[in-house]
């Protein structure tokens, strides 16, 4: 058996500098928000999230760190080769989307953990252009497991909760049609196993999750029922203290893991440990209310804090394989 560790994060608006070559409209949708992100600036940045990262996991890190809110392959790629661990190659999954920030979901995978076999993404229509969702397929080096990862950052509710609600569950419909065509497509079919991670803008509980996602938190109802629904890792954390990964007035778990049947089967070549799944938050990341500790940006009303992190804890998950 074999552990191979997951993780993902918000790293929280992970820009190049303010000088950086971006194509004309990006420059112009951002020129208030990168006011003073000098490469110093950013440098720090990359500094303190790799802090984090390199904690990881009792300090060997992670083999695959999903992420959302980086703005380049570029930019991903400086904070990949700050990730220096003993025994660790750390390679960068890039997809730019046609988000108006120019945000985007990727992975950072170390190759001698995981081999990459392919990736792949699907455009979401909207009005204002938001992320896409973007997979690729792993192989665990040293065992016949094969899994796909599947990133996902949902539209935020800036609008309000029950406002912005609607784009959320079209996301979450997207991303079904995305896993049942990946299931067609394999000779697994629905017992191939794909992993889920990302900010999905919402609970576990919230419809875009449950009905929209078909994501459910009764495993025996995933591993038996015929329709594809999927295991959201996340239920046990929400009756713990401090219940959730974002802090604004209140705790929200946006953050999760979903799993598909293919990572819950008994016979399956690679199984989620469901004891492991957790919000990581070492002590340095947390304020005194023990919510994460943002790094912000000079643009701000309230600036930005060169000693924060992001305004999301990391969540952390083992995989193990035969």
């Amino acid at each position: 058996m074999k552990n191979i560790n997951i993780a993902w994060w918000n790293l929280e608006n992970l820009f190049d500098s303010d000088t950086a070559t971006r194509p004309p409209e990006l420059t112009k949708e951002l020129a208030g928000e990168l006011k003073g992100w000098t490469a110093a600036v950013r440098d720090r940045k990359l500094d303190q999230l790799a802090l984090v990262i390199k904690k990881m996991f009792g300090g060997a890190g992670p083999d695959l760190l999903g992420v959302a809110e980086a703005e380049s392959e570029a930019v991903l790629q400086l904070l990949a080769d700050r990730l220096n661990l003993p025994n660790r190659k750390y390679k960068v999954l890039n997809h730019p989307s046609k988000d108006v920030r120019g945000i985007d979901v990727s992975f950072v995978y170390d190759c001698n953990a995981l081999g990459f076999s392919n990736a792949d993404y699907f455009f979401v229509a909207m009005r204002r252009a938001t992320r896409d969702l973007f997979w690729a397929t792993f192989q665990v080096k040293g065992a016949k497991a094969v899994f796909v990862a599947l990133a996902n950052h949902w539209p935020a509710r800036s609008l309000g909760q029950y406002e912005s609600e609607p784009f959320r569950m079209m996301v979450a419909e997207n991303a079904t049609y995305a896993i049942e065509q990946l299931f067609a497509q394999d000779a697994a079919g629905d017992k191939l196993p794909v992993l889920l991670m990302g900010d999905f803008n919402d609970e576990p509980f919230d419809r875009a999750l449950e009905q929209y996602l078909g994501s459910s938190h009764d495993e025996h109802r995933v591993v038996r029922g015929r329709s594809a629904r999927l295991l959201n890792l996340m239920w046990p954390l929400l009756v713990q203290d401090n219940p959730g990964s974002y802090f604004y007035d209140a705790w929200n778990m946006f953050d999760q893991f979903v799993a598909s049947k293919g990572l819950l089967l008994k016979e399956s070549p690679v199984r989620v440990d469901l004891a492991s799944v957790a919000v990581f938050r070492p002590p340095e990341t947390c304020l005194k209310n023990g919510a994460p500790r943002r790094f912000g940006r000079p643009s701000q009303k309230k600036g930005y804090d060169p000693n924060g992190f992001s305004d999301h804890f990391p969540i952390t998950l083992t995989l193990q394989a035969n």
